[in-house]
């Protein structure tokens, strides 16, 4: 058990670290706004979906 849990750990460090950036990151203020991500998002999509039309 204590390997298996060692060898997850080891897997899934690089997303620990990535949460532990995005925290410090808001908390410094570095923060995107909803709606910017949602507009973006929509623009991705709607360019994939052109993409295989």
């Amino acid at each position: 058990m204590n390997q298996a849990l060692r060898e997850y750990l080891k897997t899934h460090a690089w997303q620990v670290e990535k949460i532990t950036q995005g925290i410090a990151a808001a908390d410094r203020g570095e923060l995107v706004d909803h709606d910017d991500v949602m507009r973006e998002m929509e623009e991705l999509i709607e360019q994939k979906a052109k993409g295989r039309a």
